[in-house]
């Protein structure tokens, strides 16, 4: 099969390490891959990519609706002799049209968050007339997100599968020690956005930080939202405590020198930087948003709401109790078996 995965651009986000990792497993499978980045930006994700020696199409869409888009990715399709299209975050609404018009019927979106947050409102309502009339496949990340799939665009729960996200888990750098140095090390790997929640995190850690000033919160990623969190920062007189280290194209070397990770978002799908955490073995410290709850239990993490103060006796409570901190991260290290890539890959081409 020749299958074509079609993405807005390489960020380094969940979706596009996502796509990543399952073209390198479907090329180790014997599958031709080829990758269409609508955006023309370029990022680590795209230069390991290239250096694999995979094939990606950068479309240099405008910003805006683009009709054009149909048209370059039809003439892509028609020429390579395609036989999948599958689609991430918001792309269908180029790529199904143009997989009509060329005659392509193997249709494949997957559905990375929750349905009524992943696309605006238009581009719902296209999903909704594509899973209906137009023979698309929506891949689910969780139950959660099957749920709200199934709610948002009335289908029946069997026409929904599920597939776990997964990583290439020999690629973690496994955590030896669970002692804690003069420094206790909390690390967050996000993008700076609303559904982050990097302002409840700076609030918990603050909590925190005041009773155990021995503690340093490591922030990676970029976003629209970092000069306000920046701010934030600097107004509670934290600078030497918070860290930003910008987007980094390896996090296993930070994560494994890390105490405990944490992910306090509003709303998640399945969160790659989780899996990666899990197959570091370190204690995680998440709020039961999204997917979380089907990658986490009380046995390998401590699963919060989203409250600053939960958030804070989470940390708390890591931090006095080294034999908690080592149970729940090799827990969790056992855990993340079940997110490797390959699992993934052989998921998606049954469904291919």
């Amino acid at each position: 099969m020749k299958i074509i995965q079609i993405i807005p651009e390489f960020g380094l986000g969940g979706a596009e390490i996502m796509c990543e990792n399952l073209t390198y497993e479907l090329l180790k499978s014997g599958y031709d891959v080829i990758i269409i980045s609508m955006f023309s930006y370029h990022s680590a994700i795209t230069e390991r990519l290239e250096k694999a020696g995979v094939d990606i199409r950068y479309l240099g869409k405008k910003s805006g609706f683009d009709l054009s888009m149909i048209w370059k990715m039809r003439k892509i399709f028609k020429v390579n002799h395609v036989d999948v299209v599958h689609t991430h975050r918001y792309c269908a609404q180029y790529a199904i049209p143009a997989a009509v018009l060329a005659g392509i019927k193997r249709r494949i979106h997957t559905v990375h968050n929750i349905a009524q947050k992943e696309n605006g409102k238009f581009a719902r309502k296209l999903n909704k007339f594509f899973f209906k009339y137009c023979n698309v496949i929506p891949v689910a990340l969780s139950d959660l997100i099957r749920d709200s799939v199934v709610k948002e665009y009335k289908l029946k729960r069997e026409k929904v599968p599920v597939i776990l996200n997964g990583i290439d888990l020999s690629k973690c750098i496994r955590k030896q020690n669970y002692s804690v140095g003069d420094i206790f090390k909390i690390i967050h790997v996000g993008s700076f956005k609303e559904a982050k929640n990097h302002v409840g995190l700076i609030e918990a850690f603050d909590q925190f930080h005041h009773k155990h000033g021995n503690s340093e919160l490591h922030l990676i990623g970029e976003g629209e939202k970092r000069a306000y969190i920046e701010e934030i920062v600097s107004s509670k007189n934290l600078e030497n405590s918070i860290i930003f280290h910008g987007s980094q194209s390896d996090v296993y070397a930070f994560l494994k020198d890390m105490d405990i990770f944490t992910l306090p978002s509003l709303y998640e799908g399945i969160p790659i930087t989780i899996i990666e955490a899990m197959g570091t073995g370190l204690p995680i410290v998440a709020t039961t948003v999204g997917g979380i709850p089907d990658m986490l239990n009380g046995n390998n993490a401590l699963l919060v709401p989203v409250e600053i103060s939960a958030i804070a006796k989470a940390y708390e409570k890591y931090y006095c109790n080294i034999n908690l901190r080592r149970a729940h991260g090799l827990a969790a290290l056992e855990a993340a078996e079940k997110f490797s890539a390959k699992t993934m890959a052989q998921k998606y081409i049954e469904i291919y």
